[in-house]
């Protein structure tokens, strides 16, 4: 999700310095206000894009849908995964190719996007493959887990020009788009304390979680992207994690269930976020900013708003099951947005934005990258320090 970041400063796009308008994007959509994008190589303006779904899991079952959704803007070329029944199955459902490997529908003109939705350590050679191929991307997060593969996928997309969209499907939630307008319109001045609870139900599987690289940079990177998106791009100077693992299961992968981070920014920020794998009421994802003028909070969204009061108290309802559920419409929302933004080409200002949105990459997977470090190592990390080096010495699968 995109176009309703701002940066502090003009970014100009590397490859079109006139992309500068920035106070010419539609709040919303990121399209220019003043006249229609030019069309370009990479898109006409409004065409049907053709498709490719890589991987056809949990993840991939969520795009699939929002491409159905969107019969007049994309058209489902190939669908690729490593179970060829699977992948077949879904072909004959859409009308489509199956393959288990990208190969031959990266090689295929027809296709102008590719979506990677496959297991978490795939992301980055299939990222890199698509931009290599001239695709655009929208990828589930994370790129990578190292810092210095999420640089490389970002100099690769800018050197070619080519959008690459990670899936952070907070930022296009109607309440948390709510949230960050009050603030970017200063209603609650000058940033003092955020404060994120996020608290997934059920458990994930655990064939998901042995792959998924950890809480850190599975669960918490989407609320250090939250905090890096209302506070228009901070980064924290110093991190302090705890954590404990009540599961066993999840315990014996060396992974964490629960954990509660403080950091500090430069500005005088603090952050504070607590996090767990599970809670018994519901999904739980609230936000609160607290700043000079006051605060502003996103609560958790429940079943629906209605209130029971009688002799015997006030009855709520109850949560929202899982992310499916509460976040079916920021799926949908994510896609129709970067489809929006190719078919706007490479001259226009949603672009640019973009372009300038994806330098925030590398510094998420290093915020999160020094939260694991702040609790393996058991101190305060702060991230002006050598992380590849420290993670040495406690992650031995760190690359």
């Amino acid at each position: 999700a995109l176009l309703i970041i701002r940066v502090p400063f003009p970014l100009p796009c590397l490859a079109h310095s006139k992309c500068q308008q920035k106070n010419q994007l539609h709040p919303e959509t990121g399209a220019s206000s003043e006249q229609p994008p030019k069309k370009t190589k990479m898109s006409a303006t409004g065409a049907q894009l053709g498709v490719c779904l890589i991987g056809l899991g949990r993840s991939g079952q969520f795009h699939l849908t929002s491409i159905k959704s969107l019969p007049a803007a994309t058209k489902l070329l190939w669908v690729v995964d490593i179970d060829e029944v699977r992948a077949q199955s879904v072909a004959e459902e859409m009308g489509c190719k199956a393959s288990s490997k990208p190969d031959d529908a990266l090689a295929d003109p027809a296709v102008n996007v590719v979506i990677i939705a496959s297991t978490t350590d795939t992301h980055f050679p299939f990222i890199m493959a698509s931009l290599e191929a001239s695709k655009c991307v929208f990828a589930e997060k994370p790129i990578s887990h190292a810092v210095s593969e999420v640089q490389q996928a970002v100099n690769l997309a800018q050197a070619r020009n080519l959008p690459l969209v990670c899936g952070y499907q907070r930022r296009c939630d109607n309440n948390f788009r709510a949230l960050k307008k009050h603030v970017d319109n200063g209603a609650v001045g000058t940033l003092k304390v955020i404060k994120s609870c996020s608290r997934d139900n059920p458990v994930p599987p655990l064939e998901y979680l042995r792959t998924s690289g950890g809480i850190f940079q599975d669960m918490l990177i989407h609320d250090f992207d939250m905090q890096d998106w209302l506070t228009g791009g901070q980064v924290p100077e110093s991190i302090t994690s705890v954590g404990h693992c009540y599961n066993p299961e999840v315990e014996k992968m060396g992974d964490l269930d629960t954990v509660a981070i403080l950091a500090k920014y430069p500005s005088g920020l603090i952050t504070m976020t607590d996090t767990c794998r599970d809670a018994a009421y519901g999904y739980d994802q609230r936000v609160e900013v607290f700043g000079s003028n006051g605060m502003a909070n996103a609560r958790n969204e429940l079943t629906s708003c209605v209130e029971l009061a009688t002799a015997e108290g006030h009855m709520m309802p109850p949560a929202q099951w899982s992310f499916p559920e509460r976040y079916k419409h920021a799926y949908k929302v994510e896609l129709e947005e970067f489809i929006e933004l190719v078919q706007a080409g490479v001259n226009s200002p949603a672009h640019c934005a973009e372009q300038a949105a994806m330098l925030r990459h590398p510094r998420l997977v290093k915020t999160a990258l020094a939260a694991e470090l702040s609790w393996r190592l058991g101190r305060q990390v702060d991230l002006v320090e050598d992380l590849d080096l420290l993670a040495k010495g406690v992650m031995p699968d760190h690359h």
